[in-house]
């Protein structure tokens, strides 16, 4: 399976376990051990090696990018448990306090974003400043529309649940994302190596099938612009103009809300962090004032 560059010039991360909530979640750490206190929060469907092209060039960060429960090697939610951006800060902030850090950077790339964004309005005392990669807060329409997922993600969970497909190889998985989404075959294959599992018969997903379904309770706008308004940590928004669209037509109205958002628009698809990580270092190494 092909390197990222990255990979191939730079040493490998450590690996981390955390014991929280009830769940083993895993996660990868690079940088400095005294550099200031960073969480890089992956997507959906992804995993922590997301962060394989951007953190090394972040070395001034003690960067953490944990593995979500439900992906990478991190641990499933039980039976029964739907997987929610409120499960997902408490699992942010637990793992914070098991490192013992007050205060953090948190970096997030596209679901990552949204819980980022969550984080930095829930507890705006716990973060430094934020960085959101092709994601941000978002709502799914109105009351009706939010009852009706709410109904549907119930339906799924009580629902028989199917297995997830087989493949013969890893280049077939690789192939798999490549066509399903924007991602070039190295960024594929840089996720797939973390998100892939030995079974009978050949290979298939690490990722709970379950992280499909419906999430229920999603936050309404007058929500978010709480969320917005209580966010303190300056905030760097970098929209990929290739890249994904389900939160830009919020922006105007979060960014009237927010008291600290600044917007950068880059060339790039929705995984920009990955397939051009340098351009997306230098913008970030410019807002943490890293030199």
């Amino acid at each position: 399976m092909p390197q990222s560059a990255c990979e191939q010039t730079q040493p490998r991360p450590k690996e981390l376990t955390f014991d929280v909530n009830g769940l083993r979640l895993t996660a990868r750490s690079w940088g400095d051990p005294a550099g200031t206190p960073t969480l890089a929060l992956h997507g959906w469907l992804d995993n922590a090696n997301t962060f394989d092209g951007l953190a090394p060039l972040l070395p001034e960060l003690d960067l953490i990018a944990p593995d979500f429960a439900g992906h990478g090697f991190s641990s499933h939610r039980p039976a029964g448990a739907h997987y929610t951006s409120f499960a997902d800060v408490q699992d942010t902030i637990a793992i914070a306090n098991e490192l013992g850090w007050q205060r953090f950077n948190v970096i997030g790339h596209s679901m990552g974003a949204a819980v980022a964004t969550e984080l930095a309005g829930l507890f705006p005392e716990r973060i430094l400043r934020a960085v959101m990669i092709d994601g941000f807060a978002h709502h799914e329409g109105d009351s009706a529309e939010t009852l009706e997922s709410n109904r549907r993600a119930i339906e799924q969970m009580l629902a028989p649940h199917k297995t997830p497909p087989v493949y013969a190889d890893l280049d077939s998985m690789i192939r798999r994302v490549t066509e399903a989404t924007d991602q070039s075959w190295d960024a594929a294959a840089t996720l797939v190596a973390r998100g892939h599992r030995l079974v009978r018969g050949g290979y298939t997903w690490r990722t709970d099938p379950r992280i499909r379904f419906s999430t229920p309770q999603r936050q309404n706008h007058e929500q978010l612009d709480a969320l917005m308004a209580r966010s303190t940590a300056p905030t760097l928004l970098i929209v990929a103009n290739q890249g994904d669209s389900w939160y830009r037509p919020g922006i105007e109205r979060r960014a009237a809300k927010h008291p600290a958002l600044r917007v950068e628009y880059i060339d790039g698809p929705h995984h920009v962090h990955l397939e051009h990580a340098t351009r997306v270092a230098s913008l970030i190494r410019e807002f943490l004032e890293l030199g």
